[in-house]
């Protein structure tokens, strides 16, 4: 059976406003400062990457490698995150005085829900030990991955954290031939994140009949919150919080 959960404050009814790895237009990726400012801003919602150190440490990190964070050339081609430990990562400065966190930093400095993308299998069981002696984690969180094999691992090892399925578009077949059902059912999913095409109001009414709830992904202009709204999707992610927040109240304000 999937999970009917769907993660920490989805009411039905007011669009979900998450951080993209933080308020990331304002601050840099995926580091303390851009998930304060997004608290700062009214997210209730956080997303970040989590990624394996080669110690067995969770870090938060989108890429497979420090280079395009780096703040200095030295920093770049010194080779996977999965192959450096959680010392050396942190002895790399980042951009704009940055460093590099784990996912105990992050919980331990945020209070919102945590979207934690699951970018390397390899993490779930580190995050399983992790939540096994922080309950007040597993409340706030719920796991996403482009990844298949991720979330059904993460089905075996967590099953009391909803899923969330992302997709670049609809429909799947290309990447997925089992088709959209069968992947959401495999993998237990409660959510289903997709990117803009192929993303319409039948397609999110189907979801919710299906007892799912659906998140359009990224969402970067007025135009994008119009159309969010008018699909009625229940969630959406965000690189600039500040702005997504006026968006909306224009978009309520216009329809009255």
């Amino acid at each position: 059976m999937r999970s009917t959960d769907t993660g920490p404050a989805t009411a039905r009814g007011e669009l979900m406003i998450v951080a993209h790895r933080g308020a990331m237009t304002h601050a840099l990726e995926n580091t303390i400062a851009a998930f304060q400012l997004a608290e700062q801003l009214g997210c209730r919602e956080l997303e970040l990457d989590l990624r394996p150190s080669a110690d067995g440490r969770m870090v938060v990190i989108h890429d497979a490698t420090l280079d395009r964070l780096a703040a200095h050339e030295d920093g770049r081609g010194l080779g996977a995150v999965a192959a450096m430990t959680l010392e050396e990562l942190q002895r790399v400065p980042l951009r704009d005085g940055h460093r590099l966190h784990t996912f105990e930093e992050v919980c331990a400095a945020t209070t919102a829900g945590l979207e934690v993308e699951i970018k390397d299998p390899a993490v779930v069981p580190l995050l399983a030990a992790f939540l096994k002696t922080r309950p007040e984690v597993v409340q706030r969180m719920r796991l996403t991955s482009f990844r298949a094999e991720a979330l059904v691992q993460a089905r075996e090892l967590l099953p009391q954290i909803p899923r969330g399925m992302i997709v670049h578009r609809l429909p799947v077949t290309e990447k997925h031939p089992e088709g959209l059902d069968a992947l959401l059912e495999r993998t237990g999913a409660s959510t289903l994140l997709s990117g803009w095409e192929g993303l319409t109001a039948d397609a999110v009414a189907a979801q919710h009949a299906a007892g799912r709830r659906v998140h359009g992904w990224p969402l970067r202009t007025a135009e994008q919150m119009a159309r969010a709204v008018a699909i009625g999707v229940d969630g959406t992610t965000v690189d600039d919080p500040q702005a997504a927040f006026e968006w909306y109240q224009q978009v309520l304000a216009a329809r009255g």
